[in-house]
């Protein structure tokens, strides 16, 4: 995945975020008061450059599946298993082999791909696993930077041919799925490719990371074009083609590769990772977190989930001997929340696994997603076609449907939950893993609710409780941050919404990760403005000499340099900047002067006092 830490390429390699066009479709015609939709958003790599025509019936009907499904299965798989990530007697890396220890493409050839003959592959037995996982969908790697095609494709560079081995898995795979009613999608790496001249990425071969326009643009129309539309016409239907590292894609590449597979596969999804804005769904930063409920890709009529994605192995995507057998069955718990949270804040989770060499998938990696299957046995119907949270800033997971909220618990303080900000009228509460549906005991007094949840109903791992409600959609309170009564106001990272996908967030420090990389990355806030005036500006965070920031009020735009100390989360004043509006207004912050993609900044809050 996208973890390289040359920063010429990390920037490229992050998740491609996605905003639909404010100009393809009006903010006032958008469901709810998305802060994203109105954002002014700059630069040629935002989503929506294909516009809203790119949404016809056939990707409306996979997009509804999509959403639907919430839980898919990714497949990191190919040559680099075969080295379990060693090299040279050094544990180097898992799928990023080839590129961190710099291995020639014929020690690679001869080390790797001429060696990888993976006999034990059953696709019936990989379908069994992402049925058990309770999954709707699976991702296969078909070509990752390696180069190496994982099915039977003209260019020699492939499982079928290369080794001898014969087989084509993905076809197997691919009947396998037909036949049992299991949506399949592939992974392709259009820009990166280290076994070709032109392909970008490999330079300790050929000479740079981004090659010259020529020689690029012929590997891009002499393979992956090509290959791309091999898949997309060889292999039966396809569900999604999920595009990775966008490197030298510019918007006629783009639009190319977008045409190719609408003509071939009319209904297959797109991620927004093909590059320039193109695609049909977000993609988040790998791992991607987020403060709030995202709903700014939504269309009027269509419910479009942005995407993120996890490995169930340990130090990389694909197989490793140090990564890829660990007994990870302590973190099952954390694995079932992420779902529930990502569903929650309007996402689908992409949950990978690396197969051994061999073709088989470690019991380790089965038991890990296993453990969420059994769990959604039970708690599915909070999870499966779920809306995201009423609450755009949820205390804590929570789903809904129609007339119900659901409440996703981790941990119960004294056996009772606690929830702040719904105004909907309770009816009944219960248990949802309770088949007799035992009520609950519940105080609700305006918007504060209290739910009794008795020990014996409370489940191993995370206990949803059902709200039943008064109103088919929930209605909650006002989350508009409100200046306080001595005029403060307070702008918590844990109250803003992201401009764009690539940017993480962490849930215990209620800071941002990866901040700071690339000037798009705003955070915004609303807030309801009384008294307007000058206000000094504070900053809660852990200090970068390299970083500064602009922030803006609709009057004024400031640069805040958060300096040092480093490493220590401490507080600092910044300088001053006027909010001469009163009502409901928009501050935002983005990076100028950036740092690393990769990088340990943490912002957790900025706080404007009135200067006296």
């Amino acid at each position: 995945m996208t973890n390289l830490k040359l920063s010429s390429i990390a920037l490229c390699c992050a998740a491609y975020p996605l905003l639909l066009n404010a100009q393809e479709t009006p903010a006032a015609s958008w469901e709810g008061n998305t802060v994203d939709s109105v954002v002014k958003i700059t630069g040629s790599d935002e989503f929506g450059s294909a516009g809203t025509s790119v949404y016809t019936p056939e990707i409306r009907e996979n997009m509804r599946d999509l959403y639907k499904h919430k839980f898919g299965l990714f497949v990191h798989w190919g040559p680099y298993a075969q080295l379990e990530g060693i090299w040279n007697g050094k544990e180097v890396s898992a799928e990023w082999i080839m590129r961190r220890g710099e291995i020639p493409v014929a020690d690679y050839e001869r080390e790797a791909a001429a060696k990888f003959m993976p006999h034990q592959f059953d696709a019936s037995e990989w379908v069994d696993i992402a049925e058990q996982a309770g999954m709707g969908f699976i991702v296969l790697t078909a070509k990752h930077h390696d180069g190496f095609a994982m099915y039977d494709s003209a260019h020699p560079y492939d499982i079928v041919d290369f080794a001898g081995f014969g087989r084509d898995v993905f076809k197997e795979l691919s009947e396998e799925c037909a036949q049992r009613g299991m949506d399949l999608g592939f992974y392709y790496s259009q820009s990166q490719d280290w076994h070709e001249e032109g392909g970008a990425g490999n330079s300790w071969d050929f000479g740079s990371v981004l090659k010259p326009q020529d020689k690029f643009d012929a590997y891009f129309e002499e393979k992956a074009i090509l290959q791309v539309d091999e898949l997309t016409r060889n292999y039966g239907d396809i569900f999604m083609v999920w595009f990775d590292t966008p490197l030298q894609m510019d918007d006629e590449k783009c639009q190319e590769m977008m045409d190719l597979v609408r003509k071939n596969q009319p209904g297959a999804l797109v991620n927004s990772r093909l590059g320039k804005g193109y695609g049909h769904f977000d993609v988040s930063i790998d791992n991607g977190k987020t403060p709030s409920v995202s709903k700014a890709t939504w269309l009027p009529d269509l419910k479009v989930p942005w995407q993120t994605h996890e490995s169930v192995t340990q130090r990389g995507w694909g197989y490793t001997s140090y990564g890829g057998e660990n007994d990870r069955s302590d973190e099952y718990t954390e694995f079932i929340y992420s779902l529930c949270r990502i569903v929650a804040y309007g996402g689908v989770y992409l949950l990978n696994v690396a197969p051994r060499p061999d073709g088989t998938i470690p019991e380790s990696q089965v038991n890990s997603i296993t453990a969420i299957g059994d769990w959604l046995k039970v708690n599915g119907e909070a999870i499966y076609d779920a809306d995201p949270s009423p609450l755009k800033f949820p205390p804590y997971a929570i789903t809904s449907k129609p007339g119900k909220v659901y409440l996703h618990l981790e941990e119960l303080e004294k056996g009772k939950v606690e929830l702040e900000g719904l105004l909907s009228k309770v009816k009944n509460a219960y248990c949802l893993a309770d088949t007799s549906k035992t009520p609950l005991k519940f105080k609700q007094k305006k918007s504060r609710l209290s739910v009794r949840v008795p020990e014996s109903l409370q489940q191993p791992r995370v206990t949803v409780v059902v709200l039943e409600i008064a109103d088919q959609v929930a209605r909650v309170v006002d989350e508009t941050i409100q200046q306080a009564k001595d005029g403060s106001i307070d702008l918590p990272v844990a109250k803003c919404e992201y401009a764009v996908r690539r940017i993480s967030y962490d849930y215990e420090e209620q800071a941002t990760a990866n901040w700071g990389g690339k000037t798009n990355q705003g955070l915004v806030w609303t807030v309801n403005v009384k008294e307007p005036g000058t206000f000094r500006i504070f900053t809660e965070d852990n200090g970068d000499e390299d970083l500064s920031f602009e922030l803006s009020s609709p009057t004024e735009t400031v640069v805040v340099r958060p300096g040092g100390p480093e490493g220590e989360m401490s507080k600092k004043r910044q300088g001053t900047i006027k909010v001469d509006q009163a009502g409901v207004v928009r501050i935002t912050a983005y990076p100028k002067d950036t740092i690393s993609w990769f990088n340990n900044f943490h912002l957790k809050a900025v706080r404007l006092v009135p200067e006296k």
